[in-house]
């Protein structure tokens, strides 16, 4: 079957030709890229003196940018309107700096107040005992946020005595969830739960009797596939410029994790989170109360 070839991304087509386009060409170029929803619904009759343009004009930039016609380049704009509409329509940021750390700060307690109300404390509880009993966890993600929260998951578990590999990479992953035992637990983190890799790690993982948990979100095919799943509410609150705020919902639950590991591990742990502290107040800072190697 031959290759079928890529969608066009009209949008950043027109970017790129457009500071070669005459004058007449540019000012259309600016009109799909600025109010694409009005130029689609607009008749080529109503198109031209909205623009200030000719008719035979339109139709050339039509054919300038590699459309067949106005038809053609309605289509594609209306096809990247189906995707990227919020991320060009002009955005309404803070009136200031004070507004704008105010607003990041609600972000955030808007989605840790989601965890609270919608994570399963029973699930956390079993997932706690499952990782505390571990002889090796492996912690995977996928993508930019779930794969700094799996170095985020080493973090806080590896000073309780317990071995810790994340990994980002899905053939690896493959791998070690084909290596595991019965023995061993795998997380997986996703903030969507709709990766295919992790689903086909999850049935590798069940083959060779690995404990599976999903850092998740509710109603998931991650979250169906594992064992343990760890499942809250969350939703991207679909703000364009701002780092999606699901990550702190997730860092909520690693946080409990850890600190329901730590109680369940007891003096093993503490002893290791002494021993840190002491090589840190003789090589590194007198000081007791600094974060410890955070």
């Amino acid at each position: 079957m031959p290759n079928q070839p890529s969608p066009v991304d009209i949008f950043a087509h027109i970017q790129t030709l457009t500071p070669g386009l005459s004058r007449s060409h540019k000012v259309i170029a600016a009109a799909v890229l600025t109010r694409p929803r009005e130029f689609v619904e607009k008749s080529v009759e109503d198109l031209a003196p909205w623009l200030g343009v000719s008719v035979p004009t339109l139709t050339r930039f039509c054919r300038t940018i590699g459309c067949e016609g106005l038809r053609d380049l309605k289509l594609k704009v209306m096809g990247g309107l189906r995707v990227g509409l919020r991320y060009i329509e002009p955005l309404a940021p803070p009136n200031s700096t004070s507004e704008a750390l105010e607003h990041a700060i609600n972000r955030a307690g808007n989605a840790m107040m989601a965890t609270l109300q919608t994570a399963e404390p029973l699930a956390l509880e079993r997932a706690a005992t499952a990782l505390a009993r571990a002889r090796m966890i492996y912690a995977f993600g996928s993508g930019g946020v779930s794969s700094w929260l799996i170095e985020e998951i080493q973090n806080r578990l590896f000073r309780l005595g317990l071995l810790v590999t994340p990994s980002s990479d899905h053939q690896m992953q493959m791998m070690l969830a084909a290596a595991a035992t019965a023995d061993d637990v795998i997380l997986f983190c996703s903030l969507t739960g709709r990766n295919r890799e992790f689903l086909k790690t999850t049935a590798i993982a069940s083959q060779y009797g690995a404990t599976t948990i999903g850092l998740t979100v509710r109603d998931a095919p991650l979250a169906k596939a594992v064992d343990l799943p760890l499942a809250a509410t969350l939703e991207n609150d679909r703000e364009v410029l701002w780092p999606n705020s699901m990550r702190y919902g997730f860092l909520v639950q690693i946080d409990v994790l850890a600190y329901l590991v730590a109680l369940q591990r007891d003096r093993s742990g503490q002893e290791i989170m002494r021993r840190i502290r002491q090589q840190f107040l003789t090589y590194r800072d007198e000081d007791d109360h600094t974060p410890l190697g955070d």
